[in-house]
């Protein structure tokens, strides 16, 4: 097979224009919709939830306003199977289908997505921002040009503060192909800007001091630590997959259309009697680690792995988002529980970094994708701790 002429350089640098232009529109309005959620969720459920803190709602409002959500879900769901907001990788997936993108439901995807964020659902605003800008751009281009809808939606993934984020993303495996990868991380770097300046979603552990092992002895000890927290977060990983394929083969929402309201009242309870358990976790990670929660350790273990049970119940049950900020940060509770149950062995930046390495390696198909994303929201904590971890997710589900 012979290789394909080189483009001109004009072409080459107007792509890259118009990538960047894309992207950065992409990430623009991305954060403008994070910041009209937040608000919203704000209005609903207190200020202290935008700081990562438990929401001081009674029982009563909490169970009314998630059920009165999940109410509003079913409704825009009923006889309807596709106007359910898709994950962002099947958003991915359409775009590098031969038939493209699929946005007759669009709007109802959109507002089904909106409403179980601001719902409290126990999700990650990164399915709702693609798929934003995948019907945006979609409608604007009708499809015609794949490459500035892939860097437009590279820009929506700003969101995670890192500018590789979105071409790691987009691009998959095969990054030897100039025009998949290039659009996607120029969009992404465009998309990247546009958030730092618009929304401080995705902030992570920046501010957070850093904790490093000081001799041999410690650094034996954090190895030990990564390594066993990778075990656990793989099984968390194969845990959270196994748990949404029994939920998936109940067909529960075909058998009872009003599944999401009861989905709600199970979120209701659990904002007020486990709060860490649900929203999105991104704002409760840096409060978590800096001990602003008082939480036993079982109860922290409890809350964990009830937030991991959380995320597959939502994302089965019509209260349609993302996984990835709920997973790291149950990821990093589970890691520090098991950090206060080991205390001797290694430090809390090991445990917590594995853990979220083993499970992001079991949940994301792409290696590069997991690691990009594991160092951006820890910013760099337990860096080691995080690449073992995943390296043992690899070598797990090779031999599976």
């Amino acid at each position: 097979m012979t290789n394909p002429p080189p483009l001109p350089r004009h072409s080459l640098l107007r792509g890259s224009l118009r990538a960047l232009l894309a992207g950065a529109a992409g990430g623009a309005l991305a954060a403008v919709v994070v910041w009209i959620v937040l608000t919203l969720q704000g209005w609903v459920w207190g200020s202290a939830v935008l700081e990562g803190l438990p929401s001081q709602r009674p029982l009563l409002w909490c169970v009314l306003w998630c059920s009165g959500i999940g109410l509003a879900i079913s409704l825009l769901q009923r006889h309807r199977p596709t106007s359910a907001l898709p994950e962002m990788v099947e958003t991915l997936t359409e775009l590098r289908r031969p038939d493209g993108l699929q946005t007759n439901e669009g709007a109802r995807q959109l507002l089904g997505g909106g409403l179980a964020l601001i719902g409290g659902g126990t999700l990650g605003p990164e399915a709702l921002m693609t798929r934003l800008i995948a019907v945006a751009s979609h409608r604007i281009w009708r499809g015609a040009d794949r490459d500035l809808v892939a860097a437009a939606m590279a820009g929506t993934l700003g969101l995670f503060h890192s500018p590789l984020v979105g071409g790691a993303a987009l691009a998959g495996r095969r990054w030897q192909l100039l025009w998949r990868w290039l659009p996607a991380t120029l969009g992404g770097v465009a998309g990247f800007v546009a958030f730092r300046g618009l929304s401080d979603l995705g902030g992570g552990l920046r501010g957070v001091p850093y904790d490093w092992p000081v001799d041999q002895e410690q650094w034996l000890g954090a190895l030990v630590a990564a390594v066993l927290a990778g075990l656990v977060g793989c099984g968390s990983g194969v845990l959270l997959g196994r748990w949404r394929h029994w939920l998936r083969s109940l067909s529960l929402k075909e058998r009872v259309w009003f599944t999401p309201v009861l989905t709600g009242v199970i979120l209701g309870f659990s904002l007020w009697a486990l709060p860490l358990s649900v929203f999105s976790g991104e704002n409760q990670l840096k409060p978590l680690v800096l001990g602003a929660w008082s939480l036993s350790t079982g109860m922290l273990l409890m809350s964990a792995l009830f937030k991991l049970l959380l995320v597959g119940l939502c994302l089965e049950t019509g209260w349609k988002g993302g996984q990835f900020f709920p997973v790291i940060l149950a990821s990093s509770a589970l890691g520090m529980g098991l950090h206060e149950c080991l205390p001797f062995l290694g430090g809390l930046q090991s445990w917590s970094s594995g853990v979220v390495g083993g499970s992001l390696s079991v949940l994301l198909n792409s290696p590069l994708l997991a690691l990009v994303l594991g160092l951006t929201l820890l910013q760099g904590h337990g860096a080691g701790a995080l690449v073992i971890g995943l390296l043992v997710g690899q070598l797990l589900q090779g031999k599976r």
